[in-house]
Order: C-alpha cells, then sequence, then structure tokens
C-alpha cells in the first residue's frame, strides 16, 4: 500500500512540476456585436504566469511561438516574477523581445504586489517600451474603431488575503470607475480581472 501511495505522489509532483515549466497555448475566437467590424481577426496573445521561468536561452521558445502567432497586441496578464525568487532582468529581458513583435501591455499579479522589486519592475518594463496598466484604460484604434484595454492592479496591493470576500467588489468598482458611462461590452478578464477587453 505504502508504495502504490509513494507512486501516486511520485506522479503527482512529476506532473506539477512539468506543468509549470511547459509552454501551453490555449486558442479562444471571440464573437459579439459588442466588438466592432475593424476588430475582426485582431490577435491578443497573453502571457500570464511566467514566474521568472526561462522557455530556451533568453525565452527564445516563448518568445519564438509568440512571433509565429503573428498577434496585434500582446497582453502580460501578472506573475511576469516570482515573488520568491525574483530574477527581474529575466522579466525585463522577454519585455525588451516581446515589444519587437508586437505592443507590449503589461498588469500586475500577486507575485509583483508581494515583491519588493516592483518598483524596478515597472521602471525597467516602462523603459522597454511596455505599457503598464494600473487601474487605468488606453484606446486601441483599427481603421477608425476603437476598443478599449483595461488593466487593473492585482488586488493584494490594496487588500492581503480576502476574508470578508472585498476582492471581487473592489474589482467590479475599480471596472465601473474605467467605464466609458455606456454600459455596453463584455470585459474579459484573466488573473483575478487584471486585463480586459470592451468596446469603446
Amino acid at each position: 500500500m505504502l508504495c502504490v501511495i509513494g507512486t501516486i505522489f511520485f506522479i503527482l509532483l512529476i506532473w506539477t512540476v512539468w506543468g509549470n515549466k511547459a509552454l501551453m497555448v490555449s486558442t479562444i475566437s471571440i464573437s459579439s456585436s459588442h466588438i466592432p467590424a475593424a476588430f475582426s481577426g485582431f490577435r491578443i496573445a497573453q502571457v500570464s504566469d511566467l514566474h521568472n521561468s526561462e522557455f530556451g536561452k533568453n525565452n527564445t521558445e516563448l518568445l519564438k511561438l509568440l512571433s509565429e502567432s503573428r498577434p496585434d497586441i500582446i497582453a502580460i496578464t501578472g506573475d511576469l516574477i516570482d515573488a520568491n525568487h525574483t530574477d527581474v532582468g529575466i522579466a525585463l529581458g522577454f519585455a525588451q523581445e516581446s515589444v519587437r513583435i508586437a505592443p507590449t501591455y503589461y498588469a500586475t499579479g500577486n507575485h509583483e504586489a508581494a515583491s519588493p522589486q516592483y518598483d524596478t519592475l515597472k521602471a525597467g518594463l516602462e523603459e522597454a517600451g511596455v505599457i503598464v496598466l494600473e487601474d487605468e484604460a488606453v484606446s486601441l484604434e483599427r481603421n477608425g474603431e476603437t476598443i478599449t484595454l483595461l488593466g487593473l492592479g492585482d488586488p493584494d496591493f490594496t487588500v492581503k488575503g480576502d476574508m470578508f470576500g472585498e476582492t471581487s467588489a473592489m474589482v467590479s468598482t475599480k471596472l465601473k470607475n474605467l467605464d466609458d458611462g455606456e454600459g455596453g461590452g463584455i470585459p474579459f478578464c484573466s488573473h483575478i480581472g487584471q486585463n480586459c477587453l470592451k468596446r469603446m
């Protein structure tokens, strides 16, 4: 019996390590009457939860994959660094190359909120040409039509933990404050709602 439990534990350990170190690609197509016709075929490459990982030397494998996907923009949605083993150089090296592929936008994750090196990371990202969105909205224009990209700072910058369920209400309030007032559109969000695309 102990042998079976040990084998199961070993398999789970291997699966966990592989899952945290493997490149995984998911393709999602979104159709909505709220998205302007000019944005038909608009491609967003979302990169999330790298946690300072490197895929190939200097992230060459990841960057090649991004380049081959031909994105119109790249959205980095949190945990670019790992708060426990922060290497700002790896994160910035990736960002400096991603901006060569497509305009790159960044919203924070809980690991950035927990890292004392976040200010250094943010300054380096901005210097590299990445647009850092902390509770901000930017308009993206294509053939005379626009959509709005919303970037919310991770709730952990404000509230540590979620003992009373305040995170959801806080994210909703931030989104409402960034809304253009038309009430239309369908935000789609990831990593606790940090990066959202909606019609302007």
